[in-house]
């Protein structure tokens, strides 16, 4: 699973908006299961054998959210998913993709640099993508981070 922000619509060479048809939330689930089990097969990390039992599941372990529009004006709606975008698990500047056609080994892959710049750690695309989808709540779940003194790392105080 992944998670995205996206616009329902595009901007023209003049800087109008086009607005995109309403989004049906099973049509979007198919075609993102599609998208994302043709590019693990293509990555050697599933088979024909694993998409055709995933397939057949009643539920698809896939899920997408399509939910309200936030206008323009709409300064609650674009305050809390401002509040939503800075809250990521791991920073983009310290982050650093190469893609498939710049990789060695001919895996993309993902370079992290720890905080203080002391280490980097670089791990296959496909396999950040299994960290980082940990730091999703499930639904109706709410994540707590503790922080100073009651965070984990200072357990033993």
């Amino acid at each position: 699973m992944w998670l995205g922000i996206v616009a329902d619509g595009c901007f023209h060479d003049d800087g109008s908006f086009q607005m995109a048809p309403d989004f049906h939330q099973e049509d979007l689930e198919e075609a993102f299961r599609y998208e994302v089990l043709k590019m693990l097969k293509k990555e050697g990390k599933i088979n024909d054998v694993t998409i055709e039992n995933m397939l057949s599941w009643h539920h698809s372990g896939f899920h997408v959210y399509v939910g309200s529009k936030i206008w323009p004006d709409d300064e609650t709606g674009l305050e809390n998913l401002a509040r939503y975008i800075v809250r990521a698990c791991c920073s983009q500047q310290r982050m650093i993709y190469i893609p498939v056609d710049k990789s060695v080994d001919g895996l993309a892959k993902v370079i992290y640099t720890s905080k203080d710049g002391s280490f980097q750690k670089t791990f296959d695309a496909l396999d950040w993508l299994a960290l980082l989808v940990t730091h999703i709540p499930d639904r109706y779940e709410q994540t707590v981070r503790y922080y100073g003194r009651h965070s984990k790392k200072n357990a033993a105080l």
